[in-house]
């Protein structure tokens, strides 16, 4: 360290400057300037950039440990406590409100960003003139400082609340995981940024093995990060589903892809080999595609569910982008022909076919969501109407209302976001590519005759489900939420769906071939691959057959305080309601101290006599006239996430009865707003309208992220791929 005693451990400088900032919160944004002061530092000059990024790294986390403090100890006189946080809160939730807002997430990844430019600077890997490492750090270090994390709350907040409160959707135990991943996933994505741009100039003759293991990094924790997300979406009414290409939810999508682009062509990368500038420039598209999702997170143009309410850091963030996408560009032409030189004539071949048809597939659709994300932000741009083909439920809505609530009921069905159905009309060329190209990949490894006809017999397969019908055509029954537009493209999605099948069925036999040839020794190389490729299968089927599959039906249930009479569903599932119960609101959310929260307790049998007993939540810090606003908008509430979307706030929640097994998972959807509106019952009971949804197969979605999870994390924490490239491995393993 620089100036400071050997003696003690940086750990320990990280807790007493944190301690210090925790007892005069003004320190914080003083520590902020410095680390943004060393960033810039470190960025233009290498002289001691290893001590300097080290002490950056170490004020930054007690920036974020300091921040923590503060909520933990609900000091309300901070702005940004003030803002998300409650007295009533459990720890765990005021801890997660670190990363939730826009203050304390950058500050976040500007705390990982410092811990990885440092370890990179260690290892060497930042020993030139300028640092792009410590350039982000700096630019994330000043966007920081401008949110002021630390600044004092305004007196006047402080005399009309104590605390402003968590928003209600925020309250679960996701919240723990889902974001603070993403942010890592971010940091170690960005740190791909300055090997990329060597790389395209034609500086690296050989990818860095801490780059390589940064990639695996950001791909495993943004799958997990993806993973969480569809768990919380699939309880909450804004969602009610796993995925529904939401703008942020397509952002993310473009750089999930653009990692697997990235990571399909590290192994047999090296200047001078033929389409040798393909995994690089992924890479460096990656970095640069970081604070563009983040702008799309914070833009308010698009309607989206995920959007960071108020925040206004949008516009740092494109800028970012855009110099990013530039210096790609630039780094591109000016490495034109250097690659040759530095790889001379002893290069070995190109890569894999294969692979380079996997990093089309993987370019191809991160190009399909970008150009759908695109056409969004352009359609307002220039204002353009919306088709009314995405305005479901709109004619009927509108004859139930009148006035400025008709006016802002058809300005949020307005307002653009991106067009799921084109989106996956786009998608199913890059999917049925990847299926048939890494099925094929699998299969030839086994041998060349293998590779060949198990790809005519997967290509004829896929055709015949084209003419005829598919599995998916097969079972639709018409019965769930699902537009006329995607059912058109049934045949389509069922050719996707066994080419994904021949993926996972390639990856098994190669890995069960290795293992019979290698034994233990090949164990270690083939799992992890196996794993990763079947689990991708697992989980595009899985949601595929859910979403495609899924169906839902109407109750209306006459509740007067006692056990209802028994209701049946269509698909055999036998359901009363036996108590609301009414509940204090002392729960730290948005507006609790003028909220209703209640239980509604349901008793639901299988069609096999499976029991799945359990509780829907409703919980509106609205004001009582709002409340209740009729039987139909709120069936339409339970069936449309946009109209969710459109009635919610921050203090309204409703959340669903889950059940879940292998071969389906089941949704109780309860709103009891007009029974918790009575309050006092009215003669012959008050009408609840329950709506049940069911998705077959779901488990497989489930399953298939645990594999891919177990396989990259094996690959991304134990550098076993690393020993593989290095030849230790047995033959064939690294083909």
């Amino acid at each position: 360290m620089v100036g400071l005693p050997r003696r003690l451990p940086s750990w320990a400088l990280t807790v007493v400057v944190a301690a210090l900032a925790a007892l005069w919160p003004p320190l914080g944004n003083l520590v902020l300037a410095a680390v943004a002061a060393l960033a810039v530092h470190a960025a233009l000059r290498p002289a001691r950039r290893v001590q300097v990024l080290a002490v950056a790294a170490m004020l930054a986390w007690a920036c974020v440990l300091a921040l923590g403090w503060h909520f933990a100890r609900d000091h309300f006189a901070l702005r940004y406590v003030w803002l998300y946080s409650s007295a009533d809160l459990p720890l765990h939730l005021k801890i997660a409100n670190v990363w939730g807002g826009d203050e304390g997430t950058t500050l976040l990844l500007a705390a990982c960003l410092a811990s990885l430019a440092a370890r990179a600077a260690r290892a060497g890997l930042d020993d030139g003139r300028r640092s792009v490492a410590a350039a982000l750090l700096a630019w994330h270090g000043l966007l920081a400082l401008w949110l002021t994390p630390f600044a004092a709350t305004p007196a006047d907040w402080l005399a009309q609340l104590p605390s402003q409160g968590m928003n209600a959707h925020l309250m679960k135990p996701w919240m723990l995981f889902h974001a603070p991943l993403v942010v890592a996933a971010y940091g170690w994505t960005l740190m791909l940024a300055g090997p990329a741009l060597d790389a395209l100039r034609g500086r690296q003759t050989a990818w860095p093995p801490l780059a390589r293991m940064r990639a695996r990094r950001a791909w495993v924790v943004l799958t997990a990060g993806i993973g969480f997300g569809m768990l919380w979406a699939f309880e909450d009414a804004m969602y009610g589903q796993v995925w529904h290409w939401d703008p942020v939810q397509t952002a993310v999508f473009c750089l999930w892809c653009l990692l697997g682009a990235h990571l399909h062509g590290v192994t047999a990368w090296g200047p001078g080999r033929r389409r040798w500038r393909l995994m690089p420039a992924a890479a460096a598209l990656a970095a640069a595609a970081v604070p563009l999702v983040m702008a799309v997170t914070r833009n308010p143009a698009l309607a989206s569910s995920h959007r960071y309410v108020g925040a206004d850091s949008w516009v740092a963030h494109v800028a970012l982008g855009s110099i990013l996408l530039v210096l790609t560009f630039g780094c591109a032409m000016a490495g034109r022909g250097r690659g040759l030189a530095v790889a001379g004539a002893q290069a070995r071949p190109a890569a894999s076919l294969g692979l380079w048809l996997a990093q089309l597939c993987f370019l191809t659709a991160a190009l399909v969501a970008a150009g759908q994300l695109l056409f969004a932000f352009a359609a307002t741009a220039l204002e353009m109407p919306r088709p009314e083909a995405y305005k479901p439920f709109l004619a009927m809505l509108a004859n139930m209302v009148t006035g400025r609530e008709l006016a802002a009921l058809r300005a949020a069905f307005e307002q653009w976001d991106v067009d799921g159905y084109a989106l996956a009309r786009g998608l199913l060329v890059p999917l049925a590519g990847f299926g048939l190209t890494g099925g094929w990949y699998f299969f030839r490894r086994l041998s060349v005759a293998a590779g060949r006809l198990s790809l005519a017999l997967a290509l004829v397969v896929a055709a015949a489900s084209v003419l005829w019908t598919g599995p998916l055509t097969r079972l639709y029954a018409g019965e769930g939420i699902l537009s006329q537009q995607v059912v058109a493209l049934l045949p389509l999605l069922d050719a996707a769906l066994l080419t994904s099948a021949y993926l996972a069925l390639g990856g098994i036999a190669w890995a069960v071939a290795v293992v019979r040839r290698h034994g233990r020794r090949g164990v270690v190389p083939a799992i992890p691959l196996m794993a990763i490729h079947a689990g991708v299968a697992l989980a595009l089927c899985g949601g595929l057959l859910a979403t495609a599959l899924n169906s839902y039906s109407e109750h209306e249930i006459v509740f007067d305080g006692e056990p209802s009479a028994w209701k049946r569903d269509r698909n055999g599932y036998a359901f009363r309601l036996s108590a609301i119960r009414l509940e204090p609101v002392h729960d730290g959310a948005f507006g609790a101290a003028s909220s209703v929260r209640a239980l509604t307790v349901i008793e639901a049998r299988g069609a096999s006599g499976e029991v799945m007993d359990g509780q829907t939540l409703y919980r509106d810090s609205r004001s009582p006239p709002q409340r209740y606003d009729g039987p139909l908008r709120q069936v339409c509430e339970m069936l449309d996430y946009r109209y969710a979307r459109h009635v919610g706030t921050p203090g309204y929640l409703l959340d669903p009865l889950i059940d879940q097994d292998w071969s389906r998972a089941v949704q109780f959807w309860v709103s009891p707003a007009g029974v918790v509106e009575a309050m006092t019952g009215r003669a012959g009971g008050t009408a609840v309208f329950v709506v049940v949804k069911v998705f077959p197969l779901i488990s497989l979605l489930w399953t298939g992220l645990a594999l891919m999870l177990l396989g990259g994390g094996w690959l991304a924490l134990t550098g076993l791929a690393d020993r593989k490239v290095a030849g230790r491995a047995p033959h064939g393993v690294a083909d």
